[in-house]
């Protein structure tokens, strides 16, 4: 449904949220379409979101692969660390040795690791739904659309709040070249250091930084549309 009166990019994303719905074939892609748009008109204190962070074997939205999911179930108070989960992908090519030196991911890692078809039939019923959670969304967004494709033939469509851009949109500053990582806007908040490049963990990391951000920002009367990638 088209909301009357909404900011356009709202409702640009339910058109493409229903279009990419009606392109999925049966399976876990039309699976996740099936359980709705999030009402982002609702108070966002009321929502249940999950905070992703994807590690993955280069940058190229084409080419590179997605090795881990790490999913954290979270609102704008509170964190499920207790059903947090990380799902391995196994690549389709040998792992890039430039690459495993930033995630850590290596061949003996991905040992039980799933194929990529496999892997994001147990990912999308934890994100069917869900407003999600990122830092730096536009990684997330475009790795999994490229992994849908590929392996449903239709493309991933979904509500992000992207943390670094909230950032930027409530407290616009000048910023160092590295101010706006997720481990510099951490400490800018007095959160404690986590190892970066972690998918569970950097998952855990982005949905306490948003917290931090509401409580920085006031939260009275948020709509998840307030939060919404931009």
């Amino acid at each position: 449904m088209i909301l009357p009166g909404w900011p356009g990019r709202e409702n640009r994303l339910r058109r493409q949220f229903e279009a990419a719905a009606k392109a999925a074939l049966p399976g876990p892609l039309r699976d996740y379409y099936a359980a709705g748009f999030p009402d982002l008109a609702a108070a966002a204190d009321t929502q249940e979101m999950v905070a992703i962070d994807l590690e993955t074997d280069g940058l190229d939205l084409a080419a590179s692969a997605i090795l881990e999911a790490g999913i954290v179930p979270a609102s704008t108070a509170s964190v499920a660390a207790s059903h947090a989960r990380r799902i391995r992908f196994r690549p389709p090519e040998a792992l890039h040795a430039s690459s495993v030196v930033i995630h850590r991911i290596t061949d003996d890692a991905l040992t039980d690791a799933l194929p990529e078809g496999e892997a994001l039939a147990r990912l999308l019923p934890l994100l069917s739904g869900k407003v999600l959670i990122a830092h730096f969304a536009e990684i997330e967004a475009g790795f999994l659309d490229a992994a849908c494709r590929r392996a449903f033939g239709a493309p991933f469509v979904a509500p992000f709040i992207c943390t670094m851009q909230l950032e930027n949109r409530w407290f616009p500053r000048s910023r160092a070249a590295d101010g706006l990582r997720l481990g510099k806007l951490r400490a800018a908040y007095g959160l404690p250091a986590y190892t970066a490049h972690d998918g569970l963990t950097d998952a855990l990391a982005c949905a306490e930084l948003l917290m931090a951000q509401i409580a920085h920002h006031g939260c009275e009367k948020l709509t998840l549309s307030d939060l919404l990638r931009r």
